[in-house]
């Protein structure tokens, strides 16, 4: 003999349902929870497919990406260049919505910094892409660095 888990009354020891209080000795045998056991999977595979649980970051990809000065062209605006850059992804991934900060220098010596962030900008796996960027003009500057501070995965 055993005691229901719910009602203290003793039972039969083989009982998975208490004959006075009517409850379920072990919480699997109750009909209300088959539904959960027979979801559990499809929410499981919902979740995956979602991309919670392999979330990717940039840190951890950032030596796969390479940057090439290509041009540096006169906006034609007061105080304004536009600077064009050569991303390689060598990941297997797609990434968006690039924040990424241009340091002005004058013979390695920082003059200034602007943060920027495109939201629109898309890059493909293992390619490259052009990235034009607005810096505005540092007095002495003769050189720029380009420096992504964080980019996204796009799953789909």
């Amino acid at each position: 003999m055993q005691t229901c888990k719910s009602c203290l009354k003793e039972i039969e020891t083989s009982a998975t349902k208490c004959s006075y209080c009517q409850s379920y000795q072990v919480w699997y045998k109750n009909p209300q929870h088959y539904s959960l056991i027979i979801m559990l999977p499809f929410l499981v595979f919902m979740f995956w497919n979602a991309g919670l649980f392999n979330k990717k970051e940039f840190s951890d990809f950032e030596s796969e990406f390479s940057f090439n000065l290509e041009k540096i062209i006169d906006a034609n605006k007061p105080n304004t260049i536009l600077i064009t850059y050569k991303v390689k992804n060598n990941t297997r991934y797609k990434w968006r919505d690039i924040s990424y900060e241009i340091i002005s220098k004058h013979d390695g010596e920082l003059l200034a910094t602007n943060s920027v962030s495109d939201f629109s900008w898309v890059i493909q796996p293992n390619s490259e892409s052009f990235l034009t960027v607005k810096v505005p003009i540092v007095s002495n500057a003769n050189e720029w660095e380009l420096k992504i501070k964080d980019l996204e995965v796009k799953r789909y």
